[in-house]
């Protein structure tokens, strides 16, 4: 497996317990079949209700129920899709929402979607990666110490207060495919792919607009130090008080680990 265990951590905003954050993430990695991993970012809209759970079950069904992010269709999307809105819909608790509150959770929750997907080519011994995105959750690829890729935004000024999101209605699901980002590429030997949420990610195009190497900073941080590190960035209004959420999957530096590789 060319694959080191991924670096994960998500931190709420300051005056929320950890419980209330709205982003949600997970990362699998299959044991059989030509994926080798699968990793999803999901950053519910605080405005929705019941965005949390939202953001989960995104999450989840981007690594459970593949999409073949190769030949992505409409169609494909939104049937994809469906069982996710029907999940949704099946634990929301209905019969304990208040009268005044039952409109705001009929219109359905959104959230912001972000999917990796590292695969098998078709020439033995190499590798792909395919991403897709609504939103501005995004994937930064890291190659050779460098910013190589910056999706779906490659811009510190890109992000504002109306994201393209994924709706949990399909009824006020609107023109989704137009918010739709699609990329990949092929996969090479000591790549770093760094998933983030929206603040995470604006943080790190500013600093990196500003000539500092940010993955380096996320790649040293540990359990111990994340927190204080960010509330400092949020003092500094360097990064702005919302969810954060990282993911970090780097690709074994050493060629001959890979399968298929001499």
């Amino acid at each position: 497996m060319p694959l080191i265990p991924p670096k994960t951590w998500r931190i709420s905003k300051d005056g929320n317990r950890p419980g209330e954050c709205e982003d949600a993430f997970r990362v699998v990695f299959p044991s059989g079949g030509p994926t080798i991993m699968r990793a999803a970012v999901s950053d519910g809209a605080t405005e929705s209700a019941f965005s949390r759970q939202w953001a989960q079950i995104l999450a989840d069904a981007f690594v459970d129920r593949p999409l073949d992010l190769r030949v992505l269709t409409e169609d494909g999307l939104l049937g994809w899709l469906r069982r996710s809105q029907d999940d949704w819909h099946a634990a929301v608790p209905w019969d304990r929402i208040p009268w005044h509150g039952e409109a705001k959770a009929r219109a359905g929750s959104f959230a912001t979607f972000l999917g990796l997907s590292l695969s098998e080519a078709d020439e033995p011994g190499t590798f792909r990666w395919e991403a897709v995105a609504v939103g501005d959750s995004c994937l930064f690829l890291v190659r050779n110490d460098r910013l190589s890729v910056s999706f779906p935004l490659d811009d510190p000024a890109g992000f504002d207060n109306n994201p393209p999101l994924v709706c949990s209605n399909p009824v006020n699901m609107g023109p989704l495919w137009d918010g739709v980002r699609r990329t990949g590429g092929e996969c090479f030997p000591g790549d770093h792919f760094i998933l983030a949420s929206d603040a995470l990610s604006a943080w790190f195009l500013a600093r990196h607009a500003s000539g500092d190497a940010p993955w380096q900073t996320l790649e040293e941080l540990n359990v111990s130090d994340r927190d204080p590190w960010v509330a400092d960035q949020r003092r500094a209004r360097t990064m702005r008080n919302d969810d954060v959420t990282l993911v970090i999957v780097r690709v074994s530096p050493v060629e001959s680990q890979w399968p298929g590789r001499a």
